[in-house]
Formats: C-alpha cells, structure tokens, sequence
C-alpha cells in the first residue's frame, strides 16, 4: 500500500507562526501521537457527538444516492480518521465496480488506522491514499485531479463532521475549486441550537478531547497538568472555541468548531460557488 503525499505538511516552525497569533491549529495535534489519542476519544461512550455524527453520516449517505445517480464515482473522503465511518460508506457504495475508494489525511498514523481496524472492506477494494494538508490552497486541487487519472471521471468528495477544518472558511473555496460540474460534495455538520449550547460544550470539556489537544500545546512548548480549558462560542464566526490559559500568559485559541445555522450555512454555500441539490438541516 502506497501514500502518496501531495504539498507540505505543517512543521514545527509552522506552529511557532500561529503562536504568534495566540492560536495552535487543532490540525498539528495530529501529526504525531493524535491518531491514537482521537481513536481514544472515538470510542468513548460519553463522547455523544460522535455518535450523531454517525448517524447523520449513515442517514445522509442515504438520501444522496438518487441524487448523483448510479454512474460509477470515486468516492473521495476526506479525513478517513480512525476508519469508523468505513463501514457505513461501503454498505452504501460498492467501490469494486463504482471507481475508487480515496483516503485523504494529514495523519499518516490516522491513514494506517484506518487501515488496520477495516482490513476485510480494503482487502477487495480499489483504493488510493494520500497525505496532504487541506487547508494549505492547492494541495485537494491536485489530489482530486490525480485521482481522476487513477479512477472514473467523477468524484463524490466526502467531509463528515469536519468542523474544526470549516472554522476555516477558505476551506470552503478550496472544496469548490476542486471540483468540476460532473463532481459532488457530500457534508455533514453539527449546527448550532442556542438551547442546547450546555450539551454541544460538553464534547470540548471531555478529559479525552483535552487530552488530544494537549498535543499541540506540548509542541509549542506548554505545561499542561492543569487543565486550564475555556469553552464558548463565538456567534460572528459561528463557531465552538476552546481557549487554554497559560501561566502569566494570554489566552491561546486551540481548537475552534463551525456550527452554523441554516441560512448562515446554506449561505455560505452559495457564496462559495456551490449549487445545492440537497440540503437537511
């Protein structure tokens, strides 16, 4: 099995950049020991969104089989994680005779996870991975473009419950310029409900989440025994924030989360260039 790595992945020196703007990217948490400590994290039971996302994950997948049609398509996913979303997709797409199965992640630690814990669906499958930073501008562009070489001419982007990548919104730009008019993007997101802000918080306060962001802040150099976490939310950007409070120190912004409303978020499709054929809020 081959990984084929496209663009650069973030360095040490990179993170010392952000710091400069009191922020550790969540994404330099999983270069190294993360993909064990999000596996951790999966499979705890209290961690209840993941659960939902799963759902809407297998209900989504559902609802858009009529929508792209029975061609075949390259199935492009984007932040396979620890693979636990694979069975689900195979159950709904059978990529042996529908083009290729396409991992995409910037943990190549995550990619042989996912490897490791589905060995029965990859054994037959036709499948491609690659290890590449999304929210560097280009690097999806060229991942896309390859695949095509490799598979059909069509590919269905998946991105489930990616909102820490969305806080990013150039992301969004990105996914469209990565695609052409025979391509789909298929998304999954945890919005925002105002009344239940107490039950969306209570994922960022778990010891485990902690735990994983810990990571990043132990690269740039942080103590992090006591856990000095802040969680809120930032209604301009509409998103989750998680802070962490340094001694003697400013705030530094460790993990943000998009949770959009309806209207924001069909908007910001939109405006991004997309035209939607399906949208469940």
């Amino acid at each position: 099995m081959k990984i084929k790595r496209i663009g650069n992945i973030p360095t040490d020196e990179d993170l010392k950049l952000y710091l400069n703007q009191r922020i550790i990217p969540v994404r330099f948490c999983y270069l190294n020991e993360g993909g064990n400590k999000w596996h951790e994290l999966r499979q705890d039971k209290t961690y209840e969104l993941g659960e939902r996302e799963l759902k809407t994950f297998s209900d989504g997948l559902t609802n858009i089989k009529d929508v792209i049609g029975v061609l075949p398509i390259n199935l492009v996913h984007l932040g396979p994680g620890d693979g636990i979303e694979t069975s689900i997709l195979f159950d709904k797409f059978k990529t042996k005779s529908n083009g290729m199965y396409v991992g995409v992640d910037i943990s190549e630690e995550m990619i042989y996870s996912t490897l490791r814990l589905n060995k029965s669906y990859f054994s037959d499958a036709n499948s491609l991975w690659y290890l590449t930073d999304i929210e560097s501008e280009g690097n999806l562009e060229l991942v896309c473009k390859d695949v095509k070489k490799k598979g059909v001419n069509r590919n269905l982007i998946i991105l489930s419950n990616e909102g820490t990548l969305l806080s990013n919104s150039d992301v969004f730009r990105y996914l469209r310029n990565s695609m052409n008019k025979e391509d789909y993007l298929f998304l999954t997101l945890e919005g925002d409900d105002p009344k239940k802000r107490e039950e969306i918080y209570s994922t960022y306060k778990l010891l485990k989440t902690q735990n994983l962001l810990a990571i990043g802040l132990r690269t740039a150099g942080y103590i992090t025994r006591k856990r000095n976490f802040r969680v809120c939310f930032n209604e301009i950007e509409s998103r989750v924030e998680v802070y962490f409070k340094p001694k003697d120190e400013q705030e530094v912004l460790c993990l943000a989360s998009y949770k959009p409303r309806k209207d924001e978020f069909r908007n910001r499709l939109i405006n991004s260039g997309f035209h939607i054929e399906f949208l469940k809020f």
